[in-house]
């Protein structure tokens, strides 16, 4: 690419080199990708190239996204615009039309899915469908399938005063033992069904989003509430029943919890060995009960009393 700009991180430990011809573009990166900070040092270089081009009919085409995957890396669209991974050779050529360019939501998405996909093929990286909170420096997994109510519950822990990791999506160093996250505490995104269960969250205006619904609240943690990278010392999953309670379980409970809420590409990337590194301290399952307040309270006091006795 001729007269770019470029910037060197390590977001995750990784080195990454990113060049563009725009400036709103790098500011979107530097907003959300490149502020990972390299505490996983999973290794490995990519570089991650986005020019940005005039709008074409259909333009921008958010937020309705499509991935293609084949031998070698993966193709996602969002109408005209595109993100050709290259895993093998750990490059992405990402253009953008215009429209798109200046929505920093979809540009997150294109270069963090680019970056994410890479490190996972290349065995560096897992990427794990949870939740995570912290309180008193103990950590806490959070895990159930999509529509588990993982994004309330930790909206309901950051309003009791516990820290946020991530609501939805945490990463892990492949090859070495489960225990350390990192997260994307910046920013949550609840549903506006979820939201309207608190009064503060009522009037804030939705985003555009690649749900389902189509739209989200955007929530955004206090600056001391927010933690990118935490140790887990305990694991918690999700479970809809309405009758309130929180329950230590056996291995092969967790196991069979963990599998049943797994997606596609946690089944394909995910090794069972490292699953039961992760379970290999308390595991729990949090019947969620009606209030989500309530179901905070209790994973607030689980914190307090762990790791030495939980």
């Amino acid at each position: 690419m001729s007269g770019t700009l470029q910037r060197d991180a390590a977001p995750l430990g990784s080195a990454l080199v990113v060049t563009t011809d725009s400036a709103a573009v790098l500011a979107a990166i530097e907003g959300t990708l490149l502020q990972y900070p390299d505490a996983l040092a999973i290794g490995g270089r990519m570089t991650l190239d986005i020019s940005v081009v005039p709008d074409q009919p259909g333009d921008p085409g958010w937020p309705m996204v499509t991935a293609e995957f084949h031998d070698g890396g993966m193709v996602v669209r969002c109408g005209n615009s595109r993100a050709i991974v290259d895993q093998p050779g750990e490059h992405a050529e990402v253009v953008l039309a215009e429209s798109l360019a200046s929505i920093p939501d979809a540009v997150r998405l294109l270069a963090e899915a680019a970056f994410t996909s890479v490190h996972v093929a290349n065995g560096r990286l897992h990427a794990v469908h949870s939740g995570l909170v912290a309180a008193g420096g103990t950590g806490l997994l959070l895990r159930g399938p999509s529509g588990a109510g993982k994004s309330t519950l930790t909206y309901s822990c950051l309003r009791r005063g516990m820290d946020v990791v991530s609501d939805d999506w945490v990463y892990a160093a492949a090859g070495r033992a489960a225990g350390t996250f990192a997260g994307y505490p910046w920013r949550m995104l609840m549903t506006q069904e979820a939201a309207q269960r608190f009064p503060e969250l009522r009037d804030i205006e939705l985003v555009p989003h690649t749900s389902a619904e189509g739209w989200k609240v955007p929530v955004v943690p206090p600056p001391a509430q927010r933690h990118a990278v935490h140790e887990v010392h305990a694991v918690v999953m999700l479970d809809p029943d309405p009758q309130l309670a929180l329950e230590p379980i056996d291995l092969d409970e967790a196991r069979r919890r963990f599998w049943d809420a797994s997606l596609p590409v946690e089944r394909e990337q995910l090794q069972p060995e490292w699953v039961d590194t992760l379970l290999d301290r308390p595991t729990y399952v949090l019947r969620r009960g009606t209030s989500p307040e309530a179901a905070a309270e209790l994973l607030e006091e689980l914190a307090t009393r762990c790791p030495t006795s939980c």
